[in-house]
């Protein structure tokens, strides 16, 4: 059943173009979605989330199939880029896709699932004016802890898009509801009873 996005509660699982993903937030621009399901990628040469290859993909092939060449569907946002030690050397970037940053982690911890395996946030865990680092990446570990990894490594990532709150989704199937499930009992044999099912 399709329905407009903006009727679903934030922590449901919809169908974004047949992709399972968590509605997060409704905001004022549209709404936020998290793909269910891992990509495994690098992050780059540097934890600059604005430079990487991770954002580079996310934003080309990745968008491209997710939106089945509609990427004009994806509403573009800011992602803020401030370390975990708040250095804002790195600024903040537009795009249409990105892992979520810490803050975002943070906000949504009660309805994310854990990651199957450790995966990328956008938010670097320093920069280099402030220590000479541009190497470490914070992250969200599978057992809900953050972490950092080096960002020439591989690693999962579950990205994030802003959809127009009045786009029409596929809400995942639930189990079925029985409607028998309101009456007790008593009321049903009754019923037997006043259509002479039952002697």
């Amino acid at each position: 059943m399709k329905v407009p996005v903006s009727s679903i509660a934030p922590g449901k699982t919809v169908l974004y173009r047949g992709e399972p993903c968590i509605v997060l937030e409704h905001r004022e621009d549209g709404t936020l979605l998290m793909a269910v399901e891992h990509i495994e990628h690098t992050f780059g040469s540097s934890n600059n989330f604005a430079a990487s290859s991770l954002r580079a993909h996310l934003n080309g092939a990745y968008l491209d199939a997710l939106t089945e060449s509609h990427p004009d569907e994806i509403i573009t946002r800011t992602v803020d880029l401030t370390a975990l030690n708040g250095s804002k050397e790195y600024g903040t970037v537009e795009c249409k896709v990105a892992p979520l940053t810490l803050d975002e982690l943070r906000k949504y911890h009660g309805i994310i699932p854990k990651p199957k395996v450790w995966e990328w946030s956008a938010t670097p865990w320093s920069t280099p004016k402030v220590n000479e680092d541009d190497t470490w990446v914070l992250g969200l570990v599978s057992n809900g802890f953050l972490d950092n990894y080096y960002c020439s490594d591989t690693y999962g990532s579950r990205p994030a898009f802003l959809i127009p709150s009045t786009l029409t989704i596929e809400v995942e199937d639930e189990e079925p509801v029985n409607p028998l499930a309101k009456y007790s009992k008593l009321e049903l044999v009754e019923e037997l009873y006043r259509r002479g099912w039952v002697e």
